[in-house]
C-alpha cells in the first residue's frame, strides 16, 4: 500500500479551524451531557491528521497550559504549520510528520494523552489504517481521556455513495482530477440522469459544485476509501479501545434534542439501548455529519457533581443575534415557548454568567437542573449563546499568533480563522476582514483610525487584495480595478465599528482605552 493509505494526498487540504475540537469546549459538552472531564490545568494533546494546521495552532495559543502534539504526513502541511508556529512562538506544540502505523507502533516517544482529536480522517482512509488509530487510541490515552472524532455518517450520505464513485470515475481520466471528476457528474446530471432526478442531495452537490474551493472538493470526495459511517459501527471499533460513548460535540444533537416530534421521541425512548437510540436518531435527522465524545472511563456527573463543574462552565449571550420563537436548525425547525426561552436570551445578554449562577438566577426557580441544561443547548445551537469550561487563559500567545496569521493573509496566504482566549479556541473570519483587521492590528485607537488614518487603511487593504487575488464585490457585481479604493472606503465607513467591537466581542483583540484629554 502506499504511504498516503487511500488518502488522497494530490493537493494541500484547506485551511480552517474546528471548535469540536478545543478541550475547554469538550469540556463543556461533558459537563452539558452529565459526563465527568478532564482536568484543563494541566493536560496533554493530540490531533492525528492536522491538515495546514490551524485548529492545533489556535488551540496551543488559547490554551499556553497544555502540551500540544500534532501529527500529520504530508509534509507540505507540516512545513506550513511549523513556519507559523515558529513565527508566532508557541513552543507547547510539537508537529509530527508520522504515519499513523509508525506511531501506534510505539516508532515516536510520546506521552500518554488527556485529549485525542481527529476531524473527518477517518473518513478517507482504509480499514488498516483506521485500525491502527484504534490501536493507538488504546497505547496512548489515559484512563479518563477523551476522544473527538468526526466523520461523514450514514444514513444522509447514501444518494452521494453513487456520485462519489461517478467522481473517481472521472478522476481516473487523468489531467486536473477534479476538473474531469465534476464535468463527467455535471455532464450527467445536464443529461437528466435519472439518478440525479430521483435523488435531489446527489444534484444540489453537483450544482453547488463551482461555489465550494476545488482544494475542498477534491479532499471531500476523491479519496480511495471513501466511506461513511453508521454511528455504531464506529462505537463497536472504538470500544476495542475501552472507549464509551460520551455524547456529541454538536448541541444541535445533543439528547434530548428539541426537534424530535412526539411520536417519534416516545420510539426512541423505549429503545433500552443507547447505541441503537442514537442512530435511530440518525434517520429522524438524515444526519451526513457526526462529531462525537468518547471516553476511556465514562464517569456520569450526579446532581452535586454537576452543580460543583457548573462553577466552571461560563456562557455570555451572542449581541449579533436578536431573539426569535421559531429558530432553524441544519435539520429542523423549532418553535420555542417564551416562557423559559426568552428569559434565558434575555439573561445572558446582561453579563457573561457561570452555569451555576443560571441554575440559582430567580428566573428559573422551580426549573431542576435538566430542565435548565435543555433550554441552554438549544440557544447554543441556534448561536445565541456562547460557552468555555474554565478561566481565560494569558493572551500573549493568542496575540503573536494572530498578528502571524493576520501578516500572513495580507501577504496572500490563506488562514480563515483567529485565537480568541475568551472562547478556549477560535472562530472563523472572511478573508476581507482579516484585511480590514490587519491594517487596523497595531493602531493604538482603532475606533479614530477609522477618520484619522482613513487613507491609508484603504492603501492598505487594496495592496493586500492584489497580493491575495481576491475578486472585491458589491452584491453580484464585481468592482472595476480603479474603484476598489473607494469601495473599500465605503466599507470601513459603514462597518468599520462594528468589526471592531465585533473583534473585541469574540476576544480576537482586547477593549482599548482611549486617552483622555
Amino acid at each position: 500500500m502506499s504511504w498516503t493509505a487511500g488518502y488522497n494526498n494530490s493537493v494541500a487540504y484547506t485551511t480552517g479551524f474546528y471548535q469540536e475540537q478545543s478541550p475547554t469546549y469538550l469540556n463543556a459538552c461533558l459537563v452539558m451531557q452529565r459526563v465527568v472531564p478532564p482536568s484543563i490545568e494541566k493536560f496533554t494533546y493530540c490531533e492525528l491528521g492536522f491538515g495546514q494546521g490551524l485548529t492545533s495552532l489556535i488551540l496551543a495559543a488559547t490554551h499556553p497550559q497544555g502540551d500540544f502534539y500534532a501529527c500529520d504526513f504530508n509534509p507540505v502541511h507540516v512545513l506550513a504549520a511549523a513556519s507559523i508556529r515558529d513565527e508566532a512562538q508557541l513552543p507547547n506544540l510539537t508537529l509530527l510528520e508520522n504515519s499513523f502505523g509508525e506511531l501506534a507502533q510505539g516508532a515516536v516517544e510520546l506521552p500518554m494523552f488527556d485529549y485525542i482529536t481527529m476531524h473527518g480522517i477517518i473518513s478517507w482512509i482504509s480499514d488498516e489504517t483506521r485500525a491502527q488509530i484504534v490501536q493507538f487510541l488504546k497505547r496512548y490515552l489515559k484512563p479518563g481521556g477523551v476522544v473527538q472524532v468526526s466523520y461523514n455518517a450514514m444514513p444522509g450520505l447514501a444518494q452521494v455513495l453513487p456520485l462519489q464513485r461517478l467522481l473517481m470515475r472521472g478522476a481516473a481520466r487523468g489531467g486536473d482530477a477534479w476538473t474531469h471528476a465534476s464535468e463527467l457528474a455535471k455532464k450527467l446530471a445536464d443529461l437528466d440522469a435519472m439518478h440525479f432526478k430521483r435523488n435531489p442531495d446527489s444534484l444540489a452537490r453537483v450544482q453547488n459544485f463551482a461555489n465550494l474551493d476545488a482544494r475542498y472538493l477534491v479532499h471531500e470526495y476523491l479519496h480511495e476509501k471513501w466511506t461513511p459511517f453508521y454511528f455504531a459501527d464506529i462505537a463497536r471499533e472504538l470500544a476495542d479501545a475501552k472507549l464509551s460513548y460520551a455524547g456529541g460535540a454538536r448541541f444541535a444533537h445533543m439528547a434530548p434534542v428539541a426537534w424530535l416530534s412526539g411520536e417519534q421521541r416516545q420510539l426512541l425512548d423505549s429503545v433500552t439501548d443507547p447505541i441503537e437510540a442514537e442512530e435511530l436518531s440518525d434517520y429522524c435527522a438524515n444526519r451526513t455529519f457526526r462529531s462525537d465524545i468518547f471516553v476511556r472511563g465514562k464517569a456520569p456527573l450526579s446532581d452535586v457533581r454537576l452543580r460543583e463543574q457548573a462553577a466552571h462552565i461560563h456562557l455570555w449571550g451572542n449581541p449579533m443575534i436578536t431573539y426569535k420563537q421559531v429558530v432553524e436548525l441544519e435539520h429542523a425547525t423549532v418553535t420555542r415557548g417564551d416562557a423559559l426561552h426568552q428569559p434565558l436570551f434575555d439573561c445572558l445578554r446582561r453579563s457573561e454568567m457561570t452555569l451555576a449562577e443560571l441554575f440559582d438566577a430567580p428566573e428559573f426557580a422551580g426549573v431542576d437542573m435538566d430542565g435548565v441544561l435543555k433550554i441552554l443547548r438549544l440557544s447554543i445551537a441556534v448561536g445565541e449563546t456562547s460557552i468555555r469550561y474554565g478561566g481565560v487563559q494569558p493572551r500573549a500567545s493568542a496575540d503573536r499568533l494572530n498578528v502571524v496569521l493576520l501578516s500572513r493573509v495580507e501577504r496572500g496566504e490563506v488562514w480563515s480563522a483567529l485565537a480568541s482566549p475568551r472562547l478556549g479556541g477560535g472562530a472563523g473570519v472572511a478573508t476581507l476582514d482579516l484585511l480590514m483587521m490587519a491594517s487596523l492590528q497595531e493602531k493604538t485607537d482603532r475606533t479614530k483610525a477609522l477618520s484619522k488614518n482613513m487613507d491609508e487603511l484603504t492603501a492598505r487593504v487594496t495592496r493586500s487584495l492584489a497580493a491575495t487575488g481576491l475578486q472585491l464585490r458589491v452584491g453580484d457585481v464585481e468592482v472595476a480595478p480603479g474603484d476598489i479604493t473607494k469601495r473599500v472606503g465605503h466599507l470601513f465607513e459603514d462597518s468599520g465599528k462594528k468589526l471592531i467591537a465585533h473583534s473585541v466581542e469574540l476576544g480576537f483583540w482586547t477593549p482599548q482605552k482611549t486617552a483622555v484629554r
